[in-house]
């Protein structure tokens, strides 16, 4: 079973969130949660809701951490400024 997308955007979100304040530990433990997320919830669902999209739920999420991630990134970058030549008048 592959990780769900969704876990995956996730675990982007946390570490644009956490910057460079994140250790490879914490890095590490994030994948292996991730992972074990993952299988969790493609193992449970189906027998919860057999009628559950799964695919497209995880999809949904993924599009929503990305969506987060991408704003943040965006908030944090700086703007980039232009130079004005000033001109006088003679």
């Amino acid at each position: 079973m592959a990780d769900l997308t969704s876990i995956t955007a996730l675990n982007t979100l946390i570490s644009t969130i956490a910057g460079k304040h994140e250790s490879d530990a914490v890095k590490a433990d994030l994948a292996l949660a991730g992972t074990a997320v993952s299988l969790l919830v493609q193992t449970l669902a189906p027998r919860l809701d057999p009628t559950l999209d799964l695919t497209a739920v995880d999809a949904g999420l993924a599009k929503a951490f990305s969506g987060i991630t991408d704003t943040i990134t965006a908030i944090e970058t700086p703007v980039a400024t232009t130079s004005t030549e000033t001109t006088t008048n003679a």
